[in-house]
């Protein structure tokens, strides 16, 4: 399959921000959370490269309104994700700077939580009101966030990027599970605890 001009380094969305530590944190959540996923979905990819990062996954989808991303093996759906009709349930998912765009936030999160087992979520983090003209709900916060969601997450954590002004809140949701975990290493500590 062709690759999306808009995921070529050096151009446009993507180009701006590859090597951010938000997105390297994400890549991390990923690999230690879906180690033994089959079915992974990222929501509103604006044309980004993420799931190639997961070679292991071997269902991906990428779903955005105008810009799905195309890359090989990845299956591209165009389409608004609150009219998007699929009863698929995803092993993990990300959605990663989204919600700040999306009128309606808590429909959008709350189908988030039916539609992923493991849900992966980026925003802003208290990006003053007026910052970015395209973002409906600066600033964003825990308290914010949790309103969306309905619940704390299992997971959360601040990344401050080094080369910007650009704070970001990333959030680990699990279906099954209400433990509340610090780093990844606790979490397997306290899943082999509850397994036995």
């Amino acid at each position: 399959m062709a690759e999306d001009s808009s995921t070529k380094k050096g151009s446009g969305y993507w180009a701006g921000r590859s090597e951010s530590i938000y997105l390297y944190s994400v890549r991390q959540l990923v690999e230690g959370l879906g180690k033994d996923c089959k079915t992974m979905v990222d929501i509103g990819s604006a044309g980004c490269p993420y799931l190639d990062w997961f070679d292991w996954i071997p269902q991906k989808t990428s779903l955005d309104m105008a810009r799905p991303y195309r890359g090989e093996g990845i299956k591209s759906v165009q389409a608004d994700f609150m009219q998007w009709e699929s009863n698929e349930v995803y092993d993990i998912g990300t959605c990663l700077q989204v919600l700040e765009h999306v009128p309606l936030a808590e429909e959008f999160a709350q189908k988030l939580l039916q539609r992923c087992k493991i849900l992966v979520v980026s925003v802003p983090y208290k990006w003053k009101f007026g910052r970015n003209n395209t973002h409906v709900h600066d600033p964003v916060d825990e308290e914010k966030m949790r309103s969306w969601f309905g619940r704390r997450p299992n997971f959360s954590v601040m990344i401050s990027e080094v080369k910007s002004d650009a704070p970001r809140l990333i959030q680990v949701y699990e279906q099954d599970w209400d433990k509340h975990w610090a780093s990844l290493k606790q979490r397997e500590r306290l899943r082999n605890v509850t397994s036995d």
